[in-house]
């Protein structure tokens, strides 16, 4: 497949569970991590073996994988699902930021996809749960591996809802907030309002921002997201950069400026054939321009969010860094 999306960090083929079939309890729990143990580590402090590094701390959430099942929360002992998620999003979306320094990516007991498509009293306590082991996983860190570098903090999809949480309570107006570079937040919506002092990036080389998109094809808007705006207003809408030009601006990118995409297979291709736009919030991705690009019929891209474009945020990165630094050395 051309933009190597096979399995999908949020599976489209999900079907709607019967509210009758959902377990009443969140019990019995999965066995919690216990972040002292390497294997309850996707990555732990992982670097780009024999290149150099650019000095920086990346705290990386995965998105949810568990969408089968029956429990609330998955279990970090459950080996295929662990497979998974080595196979997709730490391969496809961690990886952009090895070479930015020491990556981090904590196991957790990951809400089940129901909690963002059902209405039910345990959807709240699950997603909650979740986060508990994230905070857990980041104060680990914090007291064991922080050595003081610049930081950033990565997600997707659950993945971003947690690390939304984890930027307001460890990093908005506070102390370790100075050293934060950048925020890398697709896949999930995210709003200015969210933040005390934490404001969104604006150009390519902010720091001490947020970056947030969620990608679908352009003229396509979807009905959750038509709701999200009568509720919220035109004027409060969430906030998206466009993660191939990093302009927030509703100017369609040079396809000049797309610097490749990370295929299914691990592999590196298709250099300058994205072009895209901020639309009202969200990302509006253009049918690529290949021959037979115009065939390709996909509304909804959160699968993609990293991958599509992968060599675009990773350059990014290290622009943000640079930055970061260069800002540093002149206070």
């Amino acid at each position: 497949m051309f933009f190597g999306c096979q399995k999908t960090p949020v599976n489209d083929g999900y079907v709607k569970e019967k509210k009758d079939d959902f377990p009443t309890s969140l019990d019995p729990l999965p066995l919690a991590p216990d972040f002292r143990e390497t294997n309850h580590w996707a990555l732990m402090g992982d670097i780009k073996n024999g290149e150099q590094e650019l000095g920086a701390d990346v705290f990386y959430i995965y998105p949810t994988m568990y969408d089968t099942g029956e429990p609330w929360v998955a279990s970090i002992e459950d080996s295929d699902l662990n497979r998974e998620i080595d196979l997709w999003p730490i391969k496809h979306q961690a990886s952009v930021f090895i070479g930015a320094g020491r990556v981090f990516a904590p196991r957790y007991r990951q809400a089940h996809y129901r909690v963002f498509m059902v209405e039910d009293s345990l959807c709240r306590p699950a997603i909650k749960l979740a986060y508990e082991d994230v905070k857990s996983a980041f104060v680990y860190w914090l007291e064991n591996f922080d050595e003081g570098r610049p930081i950033i903090i990565a997600g997707h999809s659950q993945g971003t809802f947690h690390a939304r949480l984890l930027l307001q309570e460890f990093f908005d107006n506070t102390e370790l907030g100075e050293r934060l570079v950048a925020a890398y937040l697709p896949g999930f919506d995210i709003y200015e309002s969210d933040f005390e002092k934490i404001a969104s990036c604006k150009t390519n080389k902010d720091t001490n921002c947020f970056c947030s998109w969620r990608t679908f094809a352009t003229g396509y808007t979807p009905d959750w997201y038509k709701d999200e705006l009568a509720r919220n207003g035109e004027g409060n809408l969430a906030s998206c950069i466009n993660p191939i030009s990093w302009s927030c601006g509703s100017e369609v990118s040079n396809k000049r400026e797309h610097l490749g995409i990370l295929t299914d297979k691990n592999k590196f291709k298709y250099e300058h054939t994205l072009t895209a736009r901020v639309n009202g919030g969200i990302l509006w991705l253009d049918k690529p321009h290949i021959i037979g690009g115009a065939l390709i019929h996909k509304k909804n891209w959160h699968v993609g969010d990293y991958n599509l474009f992968w060599e675009n945020i990773r350059s990014n990165v290290t622009e943000r860094i640079l930055s970061f630094n260069e800002s540093e050395c002149n206070h």
